[in-house]
């Protein structure tokens, strides 16, 4: 489950460095290709968020409150 929240942080780093370089440079799909990254990174962390909560044995493992 720490993996998924890793390689969540990676992505979500790449979209941002890839959205930087977008709006720098003036490349339109480079900078959507950034902001697609940064919500995949954020679903890949909520999953192993998830993950773990019901490895914990949570009634609602979805529901933040229950970290």
């Amino acid at each position: 489950m720490a993996n998924d929240k890793t390689e969540g942080i990676k992505e979500e780093l790449k979209g941002m460095i890839n959205k930087g370089i977008g709006s720098i440079t003036g490349n339109e799909d480079r900078k959507l290709k950034g902001e697609a990254q940064i919500t995949e990174g954020e679903n890949r962390k909520d999953l192993g968020d998830q993950r773990e909560n019901a490895e914990k044995g949570k009634t609602d493992p979805g529901n933040p409150s229950n970290l």
